[in-house]
């Protein structure tokens, strides 16, 4: 708390009360990052994270070093000394192999791949956490004595997916639910499975504070941050993204969202990556007006039927049959325009 305020010299006293040696290292590295985030002195983080370091070599516990040196690396990562925070990372990967029980140690790798992912290293981390739940499956034990292990690993994974923006965060939350799901950890794969539908719908500007905003209802909130961070038509793109959360959420204010959205979008360039994604959110707002005009300006022949298509369907389930026929007609790709008569068909025979 005292960090978060900005008291750094109370925080620094602070740490010097803590027992627990790797408490010690979390709140120094946690001074170092937030001094480096927020304008603190900078002067105090090579001092602060050598006194992480002087405690991390003390230590004669190899999870502990191993947990340690990974704490450090993070920060070292978050800060931007690259270099060293590669060197720290595999300090602790080499003190994982004095682990000897494989529980303990597919754990300790787990809480290292955690560290990697939010410290810069997603893709190493990703590697880490299949060591990590592979050196516990593997271990000569009774699965039931494995089955604490592989739950922390998925917990691991689930916040380092938090930690994430959407891009990165998608494949550690398929990673958790698939290990919830098989456990039977039932409520756990509920909340994540919601996490990945969350980062497949705001992904334009999913970063971890507007996510978690979203998941706790607070949309407002959330645009706020999304006023502050974007601009021009990556603002507009994220507006609608959260317009569609929270139409999924039942939540009926989602439309003067998109009409807000578009007003202060002054002046848009668009790429055509751009138009394409907005063509497909307004359509699954159901501002299908608003969706045909991009769907229009998709230059890509098969992109653009696919687009047309989907409007088209839209129209059908309201069915408002006859345009959506006319608009049908007006699919180029014929492979494309033959799928959509169909279904428009079907639809219509089942009326």
């Amino acid at each position: 708390m005292l960090i978060q305020r900005g008291y750094y010299d109370e925080a620094l006293s602070k740490i010097g009360e803590l027992i627990d040696p790797i408490d010690k290292v979390e709140l120094l590295t946690d001074l170092a990052i937030a001094i480096h985030r927020h304008g603190g002195p900078e002067e105090w983080i090579p001092g602060t994270i050598e006194d992480a370091m002087y405690i991390a070599r003390k230590l004669k516990d190899p999870a502990q070093k191993a947990v340690a040196y990974s704490i450090i690396a993070s920060a070292l990562g978050i800060i931007g000394y690259e270099e060293d925070a590669v060197d720290f990372f595999g300090r602790a990967l080499d003190a994982t192999d004095s682990i000897k029980n494989p529980v303990e140690k597919g754990t300790v790798l787990s809480t290292l791949a955690y560290h990697l992912a939010i410290g810069g290293y997603p893709e190493s981390a990703l590697d880490v956490f299949n060591v990590a739940f592979d050196t516990i499956i593997g271990a000569e034990m009774n699965y039931t004595h494995k089955v604490d292990g592989i739950i922390r690993i998925g917990e691991l994974m689930e916040r380092a997916g938090d930690a994430l923006p959407s891009s990165k965060a998608l494949e550690f939350y398929r990673m958790a639910f698939d290990i919830f799901d098989k456990l039977h950890v039932n409520q756990r794969a509920a909340v994540v499975e919601k996490k990945i539908e969350l980062v497949n719908t705001v992904h334009e500007v999913g970063l971890p504070e507007v996510r978690e905003s979203l998941l706790e209802g607070r949309y407002h909130y959330a645009l706020a941050l999304i006023e502050k961070k974007y601009s021009g038509v990556a603002r507009l793109i994220g507006e609608l993204e959260v317009a569609l959360w929270m139409k999924r959420m039942n939540n009926l204010e989602y439309m003067d969202i998109v009409d807000g959205a578009f007003k202060r979008c002054e002046n848009p360039i668009f790429t055509e990556a751009n138009v394409q994604r907005i063509a497909r959110l307004l359509t699954e707002l159901g501002s299908l007006k608003r969706a045909l005009e991009f769907a229009r300006k998709i230059k890509d022949i098969h992109k653009k039927s696919e687009a047309l298509k989907a409007i088209a369907v839209e129209l059908a389930k309201r069915q408002e049959f006859e345009d959506a026929r006319r608009l049908v007609e007006s699919i180029p790709d014929p492979g494309v325009r033959a799928e959509a008569l169909t279904e428009i068909v079907t639809m219509e025979e089942s009326t």
